[in-house]
């Protein structure tokens, strides 16, 4: 529980290339115009090797450390580089089993665990959350002021469970210059002084930054969808996603900690100082995941491997099954990749033009007014420490990088990656 809320401050190409250097980049006559190009499920081999010189180009530069990218269609890998270290100072290559801090990448896992009870009538979407978790009964809502003078109102209708999964409950995570979020970070929860068992009354405490389902707003709210599914499930949040999740899938390498026998596999950590070099970050959000932790973190407490999180994408890829493992059905995993908002909340954000929200991961609306390519329809999200993935359907596509750099955007590898993924695209259609 300590340090939990610190996460809100912060919100194979022909052969797999592992540590690659600057003598496995493309030569100058790899570069020449495409003619007898091979062609691997559509991709041009030759231009997905691009992936691998432009992530080299941030670790030589000394921006990150070590970065993983994977590229996969139609159930086949296309591409997978492991560059860089795992550990800097310890002069460790990063692996294909190396560890990583996903953050809230955990989200959708969490999402899923939740839809798992959904299928089975456990709630429904427009229930309000207080009906299981009564702590959020009586909600106030910020107006104005600040202090003393602040002025709240009452909650003009109850935070929906629907609000949760789509961040229009009003929750924030404390790392604005908002009013509410100063109090987010003066919280007793923020400054890891409350007791598991008091944290959803210490943040029904606080007012929401809205009227609940008005607007989109991150904050805690896949957070609480944990301690709802603890609630129906009656297990702890950890427990219910390895039985209903990790352990049907064969994701032997994800939890909410690593086990002290998988701890040498943990990648470090690193972050930018006052220089602007590229250190190990001290006091990292939800303290060093080596020990289970008394509050699993549904938003942001996940640690999980490439080949891990590939399971999980394939598994929404492919309509919730993968590998004769159904984890939800077909209908469901289209509601969760469906967009949410309404017309006057579009885009989510306005870093994120053309683009709308599903459950817990952003959808994909109209690629031409979006910043880089994609297809429409295409989800996914990214972690605080670097981690990214996103799902095609009309490519039959999965893109993932991971790397360990807080905060996620200081470098735009995952806009690269993206770009780059797609450029190596040849063919006409998705089908082999």
């Amino acid at each position: 529980m300590k340090k939990l809320v610190l996460l809100l401050l912060s919100l194979s190409v022909t052969a797999c290339v592992v540590s690659v250097s600057d003598n496995s980049r493309p030569s100058s006559q790899q570069q020449k115009p495409e003619v007898a190009i091979d062609n691997k499920q559509g991709f041009s081999e030759q231009r997905l090797l691009r992936i691998n010189t432009k992530m080299q180009e941030y670790i030589d530069q000394g921006k990150l450390a070590g970065i993983m990218t994977l590229v996969a269609r139609n159930d086949e890998t296309v591409h997978f580089a492991a560059q860089g270290m795992q550990d800097l100072a310890a002069g460790k290559p990063m692996q294909r089993d190396t560890i990583f801090r996903i953050y809230s990448m955990s989200k959708p896992i969490t999402t899923v665990a939740a839809l798992t009870l959904w299928e089975q009538g456990k709630f429904h979407m427009n229930d309000p959350v207080a009906w299981y978790l009564p702590e959020f009964a009586n909600m106030k809502v910020y107006v104005s002021g600040s202090g003393e003078d602040m002025i709240l109102e009452d909650a003009k209708s109850p935070i929906r469970i629907i609000d949760l999964f789509t961040h229009t409950a009003g929750f924030s995570y404390g790392f604005s210059g908002s009013e509410v979020d100063k109090l987010y970070r003066a919280s007793p929860m923020m400054q890891g002084k409350t007791q598991p068992e008091n944290v959803l009354s210490e943040l029904a405490k606080l007012p929401l930054n809205h009227q609940p389902g008005t607007q989109w707003n991150y904050g805690v709210s896949t957070d609480v969808i944990g301690f709802l599914v603890e609630k129906l499930s009656g297990m702890k949040l950890g427990d219910y996603v390895e039985q209903e999740i990790l352990e049907p899938l064969g994701m032997l390498d994800t939890g909410f900690y690593v086990p002290a026998d998988k701890a040498h596999r943990l990648a470090e950590i690193y972050t930018m100082n006052k220089s602007r070099s590229t250190v190990v970050m001290e006091n990292e959000p939800l303290g060093d995941y080596l020990q289970n932790p008394a509050v699993h973190n549904g938003g942001g407490g996940m640690v999980s491997t490439m080949d891990d999180y590939l399971i999980f994408a394939r598994m929404l890829l492919n309509d919730g099954e993968v590998d004769g493992v159904r984890i939800l059905g077909r209908k469901t995993v289209e509601y969760m990749r469906s967009n949410h908002l309404p017309e006057s909340m579009l885009p989510y954000s306005s870093g994120a033009p053309g683009q709308g929200f599903g459950l817990a991961m952003s959808v994909s609306m109209d690629p031409s007014q979006m910043l880089h390519m994609a297809s429409a329809g295409n989800f996914g999200w990214a972690g605080l420490a670097s981690t990214y993935f996103r799902i095609d359907p009309v490519e039959n596509m999965i893109i993932i990088g991971m790397a360990q750099f807080i905060p996620s955007g200081t470098y735009r590898y995952t806009d690269d990656l993206r770009n780059l993924s797609y450029q190596a695209l040849i063919d006409s259609s998705n089908k082999e």
